[in-house]
């Protein structure tokens, strides 16, 4: 070890440069491996984690069989019927107004079954959990806080148990807080609305006699459960099935074809982006691997030009594990080195990925550096130390016999025409890995201009949104909600710049929501064979702030408000009256006839990356949500207005929370935020891949111009023209890249079935981004082989022949 820091002081170049090279490897795989132990490998952070497990519904015959949450009278029934389960609890998102002792404010949260938290098997940090009574509507009205919610709103105070807070209006009792590592298992499907940031106060369900009736609607709530000790999931899945067959049965006649679908709970959190974070893995593990190679390659360099050392110590007795070790030392040390660097490099790295991660990432707050990220920063150290030292160390070991080194040209000592082979094989597979991350990255880069650019159906630009939750014991009656967003769409729509305002139910992009069975009237088919659709309560002028084109008819007016009307989507229309005209056409929806006064264009309203699903309209004074959103269309900054939106609330009614106002443009980069962050980091992955393939192709071709020097210089004086030489020079250099970058695109369209899941509208074969990875690493290997090129053409013969 002594030695082989003091030969690596003495090249303090190539040390700085590979232990500076490593740092940054072993920190980016590090801060991803971080990244990939929070959210996939880290148990759930309650007990028996894989005893807890997802609930969810499917049938063939609505939403195209994807997983439904299921209704409260599903819960009662599976909670009686079922022996394989501990527990059964279940919740829906909801936002609630906080207001009383300081500025009102949205909260983020859900409604719980009152076992939710005991089967997920934690404690209360303050105060209880809710009881089996309060599940009840009139005995609902008590709350639980996080923790976070407690110390930003409550200073932390311990006397908060049993303390009356105002929440949506109404009056509750405060009777639990939450333990401060409490993580809250939300899944991706969730219905009701999309929540962003923490989840910081619960509800009872406070359902009421008639919702545990079975029934097929109200589909609400997500379901999660924790087996019984020694119960397979199997087991529980044949047991639910059956139960449920037996609802299904008496309540739709099976016509519904209901079937249960159970699903490990970490395995649901997780889905979405399971597969993203193991390409963002394979990824910089890619990148990682072609950093040895390179400083493979320079170290194979350095043993070469250190032969003669070699043969006199192998000619004074040194053996075959002597030499290698040396070697082994020297890299050994450089990886030590370059992976404590690393550790530092991803601890100051992890805040950065964190903060650029998309909010809707799951389960990003257990991410950190812990012992198994310690441990796997360790293991890859030694395993680059392997990597790129071990080449070297059988270089030196086996370098013949010393006479024949010790007589030989420099050109020998190089380690001829095996040690050049070697060396090109290497260049050829560092291109092909960065070929094939190359390509990658072109795929990801293509799918997202793909999705950004895609025609959505209405405009983003200069549109402002906020959402706003009217307390419900205030506004209890559908008067006093439409009379509210009126008023405010009144002094809005006054505003200077102004161009045009309304409420919509849902923001577009922000998923489905209101899913309902539509028909016709007279229609006989089962309910199971009409088309559904996702509902929206909306104002008048809603299609015109958004730019949304009508195809018939008209928008929604005042006389409207005396009898039942609607407006489709274009889809919707060609469905229920695929060769008529669906205006003045009776539509039915919950057993109520509408009468349909305009179609207008589809929209891809629920996320860019999913075809436009069918939709209804409806005027938002039939059946007006407290919790709605403002449109409004500026001819301005959108921005600009914000102060002003804010004040039109607070006029009205000063107990109204407003959060922070945001555009459409926010919302729908928030909507692409997954496909963004892994497409930057795929990408600026290949472009160190690149950067590190062109330097090492320099590297060898610039190691071989100069160990044969004195060939050219005989060339040359043997009457080779400059030209010849530089040719030469190029195609020597060239041929491994050529061979690297043919692999490297086997490799590429062999993953392509892999990455097809995480494309949109672009083929994993697609040609152009195969033809233009060919032409930047031809390009920039051309470029890298041509300056050594011309520096072995501009050789001097006599000088040449004269240094040998």
């Amino acid at each position: 070890m002594k030695y082989a820091l003091r030969t690596l002081w003495k090249d303090r170049g190539f040390a700085a440069m590979a232990v500076l090279s490593l740092a940054i490897g072993i920190g980016a795989n590090t801060a991803i491996f971080s990244l990939v132990n929070g959210v996939l490998l880290r148990p759930l952070a309650y007990p028996d984690p894989h005893r807890l497990v997802a609930l969810a519904i499917t049938t063939p015959d609505f939403n195209q069989g994807a997983p439904l949450p299921i209704n409260v009278a599903q819960l009662v029934e599976w909670r009686k019927r079922t022996q394989s389960f501990a527990g059964i609890g279940a919740y829906r998102n909801t936002t609630m107004s906080l207001s009383g002792d300081g500025r009102p404010e949205l909260i983020s949260g859900a409604q719980v079954s009152a076992n939710f938290f005991d089967v997920l098997g934690i404690h209360p940090h303050l105060g209880r959990f809710f009881v089996d009574a309060e599940d009840h509507y009139g005995q609902h009205r008590v709350a639980i806080l996080a923790d976070s919610l407690w110390k930003r709103r409550f200073g932390g105070d311990p006397n908060v148990i049993g303390r009356k807070i105002t929440v949506s209006g109404a009056p509750y009792i405060v009777v639990g807080v939450l333990p401060p590592d409490f993580e809250f298992p939300r899944q991706p499907s969730d219905m009701g609305r999309r929540l962003d940031g923490r989840m910081e106060m619960f509800r009872p369900l406070a359902y009421e006699p008639d919702d545990i009736v079975p029934h097929g609607g109200d589909l609400n709530y997500a379901a999660i459960a924790r087996l019984r000790p020694s119960v397979s999931l199997e087991r529980a899945s044949h047991e639910l099935t059956a139960v449920e067959a037996a609802i299904d049965s008496q309540m739709h006649e099976g016509v519904w074809h209901i079937t249960p679908v159970i699903t490990p709970l970490q395995q649901k959190l997780t889905g979405d982006v399971r597969q993203s974070l193991i390409v963002l893995m394979a990824a910089v593990g890619a990148v990682l691997l072609v950093l040895c190679v390179n400083l493979a390659n320079l170290s194979l360099s350095r043993a070469a030009g250190r032969g003669r050392e070699a043969a006199i110590r192998t000619a004074l007795g040194a053996s075959w594990w002597q030499l290698a070790r040396h070697s082994l030392a020297e890299s050994g040390v450089i990886a030590a080195l370059g992976g404590g660097m690393g550790v530092l490099f991803a601890f100051a790295g992890m805040q950065k990925l964190l903060a650029s991660a998309p909010i809707d990432m799951p389960r990003l707050n257990g991410v950190s550096i812990d012992v198994r990220v310690l441990l796997f920063a360790l293991a890859i150290s030694a395993a680059t130390a392997l990597v790129f030292g071990i080449l070297p160390a059988l270089r030196s070991a086996s370098s013949g016999a010393p006479y024949e080194t010790l007589k030989s040209t420099s050109y020998a000592n190089a380690g001829g025409p095996s040690g050049l082979r070697l060396r090109n094989g290497l260049v050829a597979l560092e291109v092909g890995l960065c070929a094939t991350l190359l390509v990658t990255a072109g795929l990801f880069l293509s799918s997202f201009v793909h999705l950004i650019s895609i025609p959505k159906g209405f405009d983003i630009e200069r549109v402002l949104a906020v959402d706003v939750a009217l307390p419900g014991a205030k506004y209890s009656s559908d008067a006093d909600t439409t009379r509210f967003f009126e008023t405010v769409l009144d002094q809005v729509r006054a505003m200077p710049g102004v161009e045009s305002a309304a409420v919509s139910s849902y923001l577009p992009l922000r998923g489905e929501s209101w899913v309902d069975i539509v028909g016709v009237e007279n229609d006989s088919r089962p309910e199971s064979q009409l088309p559904n659709a996702n509902l929206r309560f909306i104002s008048p002028d809603y299609f015109r702030t958004l730019h949304m084109p009508l195809r018939a008819g008209r928008d929604f007016q005042d006389p409207d408000r005396n009898h039942l009307t609607a407006i489709i989507s274009q889809s919707l229309a060609r469905k229920l009256w695929p060769n008529g005209d669906p205006i003045g056409r009776k539509l039915s929806d919950n057993g109520k006839a509408h009468d349909v006064v305009g179609v207008v264009g589809d929209a891809r309203s629920t996320s860019l990356d999913k075809s436009p699903v069918d939709m209804l309209y409806l005027p938002l004074w039939q059946r007006p949500q407290n919790s709605s959103s403002i449109l409004v269309r500026t001819a301005m900054d959108p921005k600009a207005i914000a102060a002003a939106l804010r004040a039109a609330v607070w006029n009205i009614d000063s107990d109204i929370p407003v959060p922070e106002e945001r555009t459409l443009a926010q919302i729908m980069s928030q909507s692409v935020a997954r496909r963004r962050f892994q497409m930057t980091l795929v990408l600026l992955f290949a472009l160190g891949a690149l950067a590190l393939a062109v330097f090492g192709t320099y590297g060898v071709v610039s190691y071989s111009v100069a160990r044969r020097r004195s060939e050219i210089g005989i060339r040359l004086a043997l009457g080779a023209g400059r030209t010849r030489v530089l040719l030469l020079v190029l195609r020597q250099g060239m041929t491994p890249v050529f061979v690297g970058l043919v692999a490297g695109a086997l490799a590429a369209a062999a993953i392509g079935s892999y990455l097809s899941t995480l494309l949109f509208d672009v083929s994993p074969h697609d040609p152009v981004a195969f033809a233009i990875t060919a032409a930047v690493l031809l390009t920039a290997s051309a470029l890298a082989c041509w300056i050594p090129a011309r520096r072995a053409a501009s050789v001097n013969p006599l000088d040449a022949i004269r240094y040998e």
